[in-house]
């Protein structure tokens, strides 16, 4: 009898992403054999590199599909940490590189340096997963709000407001998911070193960070200090979701925790994606560049076709390649919205209110997918927006 099952208050505690059930519910609309229009996901349609599908296909051709590292394969990890020490301006070493999975690094780190009732502090709206992970966790979620008015950026108020909380942890995002944001390095760098002074952790969240193109990006990794994480991954940068390829920098010391959480959780990532990353990197420059330009396209364009409806508030994004709406003027909340979005106009949007609970009167839509099938959502989205 199902009712009989009995699940521990960690597995009571999972929510997931809702946009992955937003992408069920679409999937089941397409087997019915209709067109849905996918804004919900950041699933890049741009073709990878050639060189990094080709070393790929390569390693399992020569059969390179058992084990490695825990810590991830040599070759890459010394390859990000000869392309950080370049840009960052100090010595990094293949010791304090890890690859992991994006998604996973979130968790491992809050699962690393917290205990269950300990406090961790997000500037928001924040992205669902660390929502997820910190409740799953069993912590204590204080997020200090940003402001639509400043284009969401992060203030020396909300700064001095998430150290107040005094939090056993602190997670940054900058290039922002969901608001596209790009952050002023005197606000981050202010944030890292008092978390330092503080004992704070910090966790450095860049997944998005070279792939900003209307405001210059600001990385923490330029300095070195024990309690900061810095993390990407390749999944947006290279439009790679599927590697689930990603990657973490730290002190050698919390380097090795990382790596013993993969061992324990996933033993190791496959080794034929990670030489494709490998492959990939030679290539970073002009690839990025490509994408930047084609992420500027896509904003303009869009930004254009939503400034058409009365009844949406947006900041155009200046990395990245979502938009977050806010759609209180038009009477419905974001689940009633999305809903109706996609059961009328067989358009798919990410509710507000996984990126915060107070956030229900605004959507996210993605505008990384095919560009006519983008083109086609966003109209959907107006028309909706001014029907109302």
């Amino acid at each position: 009898m199902t009712e009989d099952l009995k699940f521990s208050a960690r597995g009571r505690a999972l929510v997931g992403q809702k946009m992955f059930a937003v992408l069920e519910q679409a999937r089941r609309i397409e087997t019915a054999g209709e067109k849905v229009y996918h804004l919900e996901l950041g699933n890049p349609r741009l073709a990878p590199h050639p060189a990094m599908l080709s070393r790929t296909v390569q390693a399992l051709v020569e059969r390179e599909v058992g084990y490695t590292q825990s810590a991830g394969h040599p070759s890459l990890r010394q390859a990000i940490a000869d392309l950080r020490a370049r840009t960052w301006g100090h010595t990094v070493t293949e010791a304090n590189v890890v690859i992991s999975p994006a998604n996973l690094i979130i968790s491992q780190f809050l699962d690393l340096v917290c205990d269950p009732g300990d406090r961790v502090v997000f500037f928001t709206p924040a992205f669902p997963s660390y929502w997820a992970a910190a409740i799953h966790i069993g912590l204590k979620v204080e997020s200090v709000p940003l402001d639509l008015a400043t284009g969401y950026d992060l203030s020396d108020d909300a700064v001095d407001r998430a150290l107040a909380l005094a939090p056993k942890a602190i997670i940054v995002n900058s290039a922002n998911n969901p608001t596209g944001a790009v952050y002023d390095r005197a606000q981050l760098e202010r944030l890292a070193v008092e978390c330092d002074r503080r004992g704070i952790w910090l966790l450095s969240d860049e997944t998005y960070g070279e792939i900003s193109f209307g405001r210059p990006f600001h990385t923490l990794g330029g300095l070195e200090l024990p309690r900061l994480v810095v993390m990407s991954s390749f999944s947006k940068l290279f439009s790679v979701p599927g590697y689930r390829i990603g990657f973490l920098i730290a002190h050698p010391k919390v380097a090795e925790k990382f790596a013993l959480s993969v061992s324990t959780l996933i033993s190791c990532l496959p080794i034929f994606t990670q030489l494709g990353c490998v492959a990939a990197l030679d290539h970073l420059d002009k690839y990025t560049e490509e994408v930047r330009h084609h992420c500027t396209v896509m904003t303009d364009w869009c930004s254009e076709a939503l400034r058409k409806s009365q009844r949406l508030a947006f900041v155009p994004p200046k990395a990245g390649f979502y938009f977050f709406l806010d759609i209180s003027a038009c009477g419905l909340d974001d689940l009633s919205f999305s809903s109706m979005l996609l059961e009328r106009h067989q358009t798919a949007v990410t509710p507000g209110s996984s990126f915060s609970p107070d956030m229900t009167g605004h959507i996210r839509i993605a505008t990384c997918g095919a560009a006519l099938d983008v083109h086609e959502g966003v109209r959907r989205v107006v028309a909706l927006a001014e029907s109302l």
